[in-house]
């Protein structure tokens, strides 16, 4: 198992700046396929660069640094990430830094997703953040398509005052979450394990029909009955980048770290899969109980 300190959407994302317009954005991130077609193709929308266009504005309105956009699932999810500067710092230095993902999974474009992420910056571990902030917001930029020149509009839309309102309320709440996590994430990295804990806890987690078995198992023995998710992630307890830190040496906070490493960069048959998974699909909920867990402790 080889450790690696790479941001899991390297690769998918391409890094952008703020200030490009939506348009720059979409040809650097080779997601212009809609507007270039022969007009016999041209589909019924312009979705993508409203989408992209929707993502500058609410990111500005929210006073957010538009860092990386890219698509998943050959195009099907389109998103964007930015930087809130709702930033902690645990124990030994170890930076986490706040962010919001908005996506869109749904080809009309109509509806757009809001999720605040952490990212731990030794190893570029991701975490949703649950918040009470609205989980999605309509895109207000879709227009019907017209097939007349031009084609598409190439002035930069605005949020109206009762639009950016909203956005400040979530991006609020959003902040206020990640505030609150801090404060989670110190009470983990206080709390010590030995490599019994950390064992059962990574059994409790992937194999949860063998935690009762393995209670009384010596440690030695562990390793031999435990399945592969498993062994990635003891190994990633001990090994991964960041885990030397003395906010995760052999802490819970560390094995919560392990989870996220091990599902962020290793599960998944390729990038793009992780990504998803970690997201939108069952590693995203797999995260969420391992926080639990954690906190269990």
């Amino acid at each position: 198992m080889q450790f690696e300190k790479q941001k899991p959407w390297h690769g998918i994302g391409v890094d952008v700046d703020a200030n490009l317009s939506s348009r720059e954005m979409l040809y650097k991130a080779k997601l212009d396929w809609e507007v270039s077609k022969i007009p016999s193709q041209r589909p019924k929308s312009y979705a993508n660069q409203e989408t992209l266009r929707f993502f500058k504005g609410f990111f500005e309105a929210g006073e957010a640094h538009i860092e990386t956009i890219g698509s998943l699932d050959a195009s099907r999810i389109l998103w964007g990430f930015a930087r809130l500067n709702e930033n902690f710092t645990l124990q030994g230095g170890d930076e986490v830094s706040g962010y919001i993902l908005l996506a869109s999974r749904n080809e009309s474009r109509e509806k757009i997703e809001v999720q605040f992420i952490i990212v731990r910056e030794s190893c570029y571990n991701i975490l949703q953040i649950a918040s009470d902030a609205k989980p999605h917001v309509k895109n207000i930029f879709r227009r019907t398509f017209k097939p007349t020149f031009p084609f598409m509009n190439q002035k930069a839309q605005k949020f109206d005052d009762e639009m950016k309102k909203k956005v400040s309320e979530i991006v609020v709440q959003g902040r206020g979450a990640i505030s609150a996590f801090a404060d989670d994430a110190q009470i983990l990295a206080d709390k010590k394990v030995d490599e019994a804990a950390a064992w059962r806890f990574m059994f409790d987690l992937f194999q949860p029909t063998m935690t009762e078995d393995v209670a009384v198992v010596a440690t030695k023995e562990l390793a031999k009955i435990a399945e592969n998710k498993t062994k990635l992630a003891m190994k990633a307890f001990a090994h991964a980048p960041g885990q030397e830190l003395r906010s995760a040496n052999m802490t819970a906070w560390g094995l919560l770290s392990a989870v996220t490493y091990t599902v962020d960069h290793h599960l998944g048959s390729n990038r793009d899969s992780r990504l998803r998974q970690a997201w939108f699909g069952p590693n995203a909920k797999l995260k969420k109980r391992a926080l639990a867990l954690a906190l269990s402790l």
